[in-house]
């Protein structure tokens, strides 16, 4: 039986080398071709192999999956996304009948996944739904940009949609991204509060804390309640603003 070439591609050598040893566990039907820990690599490696299916990590630095798929003349090539975060990407994806698979990833889901693409044959992605998928996610990376954070080293620039909260210390806040790290500036949350005031998806929640409403997980019911954040950080709700804080949430 022919066995289904693919390449691995993510900015972690951890992720690679996971789902690398997942796949030869259990999908036997798969030949590895390499792992790129960057789009660039991958797209050398896609050019010199010629793979059946490549499995893409989304958020890379530097050039992200969509951008790196940009560069490409032609996609004759299956897709599965894999990402550890469950943003607005995840639903764009889902609208355009792509496959993708949630980190950490399940033995089930990757044989599940396999098995797609060799039904197919071909790439599971039409050249169309592709196209429309990149134009709406670069579209949106456009519209949302990134904010410039004046740090004590220099200006740190951050993309919006990677904002989970932003935290009150005094006359200083904290950023905490998706990834887990922090930043730290000297301005107050008002500031913060007015910077960020044209994009629609923050909200106060409490004196202390801005939250990225797309970025709620989950609200627990109390006086005012807390919210689950994606970055797994609990964020606490006053009371003064719980009714607004639902009504947002009811409408996005």
């Amino acid at each position: 039986m022919k066995k289904l070439r693919v390449l691995l591609v993510d900015d972690e050598m951890f992720c690679l080398e996971t789902l690398k040893w997942e796949l030869e566990q259990h999908c036997p039907e798969v030949e590895i071709l390499a792992l790129c820990q960057s789009g660039a690599d991958a797209i050398q490696a896609i050019q010199t192999h010629q793979p059946d299916a490549v499995f893409l990590d989304i958020e890379m630095p530097y050039m992200n999956a969509f951008e790196m798929l940009q560069e490409l003349e032609s996609i004759h090539f299956s897709i599965v996304f894999t990402t550890a975060y469950d943003q607005f990407a995840i639903h764009a994806i889902k609208v355009n009948a792509l496959d993708y698979l949630l980190k950490p990833i399940g033995s089930d889901e990757l044989k599940a996944a396999v098995q797609k693409i060799k039904n197919h044959h071909q790439t599971n992605v039409s050249g169309n739904n592709l196209r429309s998928l990149m134009e709406h996610l670069l579209a949106n990376q456009h519209e949302v940009q990134k904010i410039a954070l004046p740090t004590m080293q220099g200006l740190e620039l951050v993309r919006i949609d990677q904002i989970v909260f932003v935290e009150a210390d005094s006359n200083y806040t904290h950023f905490h991204l998706l990834s887990g790290s922090k930043i730290l500036i000297s301005k107050t949350l008002k500031q913060i509060e007015e910077t960020l005031k044209e994009h629609d998806c923050f909200i106060r929640t409490h004196q202390s804390y801005l939250v990225n409403t797309r970025l709620i997980d989950r609200y627990h019911r109390g006086s005012g309640g807390s919210l689950d954040m994606a970055n797994g950080v609990q964020v606490p709700v006053s009371q003064s603003r719980k009714d607004e804080l639902l009504m947002r949430l009811k409408n996005e």
